[in-house]
């Protein structure tokens, strides 16, 4: 009988920033999280006798540089080495070999597959594990080709940090198909690059198992739910069972609050103790950050924005008082559906005529001019990073192709009476 866990995507030590300002009073734990979401595997990996930890790609985070992360991995990798499983790793795009040099230490059980694809070998339970890392960080050609064929008469695991055929949220990296990963003859693709959960396909007749096992700790609110890792056993030749567990220290979670009941921001806040209950009962673990999200009437989204802050303390209070474990990260509010009862409006003209007065105004005044500059260039910087790359607002926002400031100006408002009743440019995609 073989053993393995495969896992990917730990992402060590990559920042979370935004998770650790939000929840001060989680700051510490949430700043170990990837660390403690890899030591349960290594746990699992210890207490089930696995002979092989298998990960995908992604160990590391591209904006990793402090030394004591290697020392945290070479910590681990000699815990199960001590315990005989054998430390199996693959580089992805964030840990690429142009990317990081990660510390690697040196010992007999722990094997780093290089760019060119090859075959680590178990030969008393007869299995053969083939992998290749990322040389670059942009892969754009499928890999699959270059793979090693089967050990005949054993049981035969890829590894590979791939898109697929693609997946939102996801920049394609070694793409190819599920059917060209069957046409390997292996008996299980232990996938990497994708955070969300997802068993491709399942072991069947001339079809292997293809799992991504997603992110085990979940680093912003669009890596929600719980984290897990894959229990491979080899029960006879060319036969795996599988199982999933749970490994994330902390959950992150949105949950959905039905309000659409409300008439006044009173009714709001007279629901606090029975939001604070839903919370705790959806977050379902000892540590969990929360998104809640109300659903409201149109005509109370700008109440709620305007005093999130007050809403905001005092639902974090009826949490604690039900579960310290538990924060709220931030409060979301999305109009119900129903009628929408209209708030006052400005159309677009009226709006257009306004920026043309600031225009005119700015024009004369060099002073009111660079104090409009640097207003915009403050609110870009807080701009998603997808909408600070988009050329679309990028350089009309920036004034990057400018010659002056009154031409920027010029773009500026050109732009904004333009894009007045229009759709928002749609993001890109993150890069995971």
């Amino acid at each position: 009988m073989f053993r393995f866990i495969h896992t990917s995507d730990l992402h060590l030590d990559s920042p979370l920033k935004a998770l650790r300002k939000r929840n001060a009073d989680m700051a510490d734990s949430v700043g170990i999280a990837t660390r403690a979401a890899f030591e349960r595997i290594v746990e699992k990996a210890i207490e089930a006798r696995v002979d092989a930890l298998l990960i995908s790609g992604d160990l590391y985070d591209g904006t990793t540089r402090d030394i004591s992360t290697g020392i945290f991995l070479a910590d681990c990798v000699r815990r199960l080495s001590q315990a005989d499983v054998h430390t199996v790793i693959i580089l992805g795009n964030h840990d690429a070999q142009s990317v990081v040099k990660p510390p690697f230490p040196t010992t007999d059980l722990l094997t780093v597959f290089p760019a060119k694809p090859a075959t680590l070998r178990f030969d008393d339970a007869e299995v053969a594990i083939h992998g290749a890392s990322f040389r670059d960080r942009q892969v754009p050609d499928d890999m699959t080709d270059r793979y090693p064929a089967p050990a005949e008469g054993w049981t035969n695991i890829g590894m590979l940090h791939t898109s697929l055929g693609g997946f939102s949220g996801h920049d394609a990296y070694a793409p190819t198909t599920p059917d060209r990963l069957a046409g390997r003859g292996y008996d299980y693709w232990a996938l990497g690059h994708v955070h969300k959960h997802q068993i491709v396909t399942e072991q069947a007749a001339g079809r292997p198992w293809i799992i991504y096992p997603g992110i085990p700790q979940g680093r912003d609110m669009g890596e929600t739910g719980m984290g897990r890792a894959i229990l491979g056993t080899v029960t006879e030749p060319n036969r795996i069972e599988i199982e999933a567990f749970e490994v994330s220290p902390i959950l992150l979670e949105r949950v959905p609050v039905d309000l659409s009941e409300a008439r006044s921001f009173s009714d709001i806040e007279e629901a606090v103790p029975s939001m604070a209950a839903a919370i705790v009962d959806a977050a379902a673990s000892d540590h969990a950050i929360i998104r809640p999200v109300l659903s409201v009437p149109s005509h109370l989204i700008p109440a709620v924005q305007s005093r999130q802050d007050a809403l905001w303390d005092l639902l974090q209070t009826n949490v604690q008082a039900l579960a310290g474990g538990t924060a709220v990260e931030k409060i979301d509010c999305v109009p119900a559906e129903g009628p929408v009862v209209a708030g006052p409006t400005i159309d677009a003209g009226t709006l257009t005529e306004l920026l043309a007065l600031v225009q005119a105004d700015a024009a004369s005044d060099p002073d009111l001019l660079a104090g409009l500059k640097k207003d915009f260039d403050g609110l870009f910087s807080k701009l998603p990073r997808d909408l600070r790359d988009d050329e679309r607002i990028r350089t009309p926002v920036t004034g990057e192709t400018a010659a002056d400031l009154p031409a920027w100006l010029d773009s500026v408002t050109a732009g904004a009476a333009a894009a007045l009743g229009a759709d928002a440019p749609e993001p890109s995609d993150r890069d995971m």
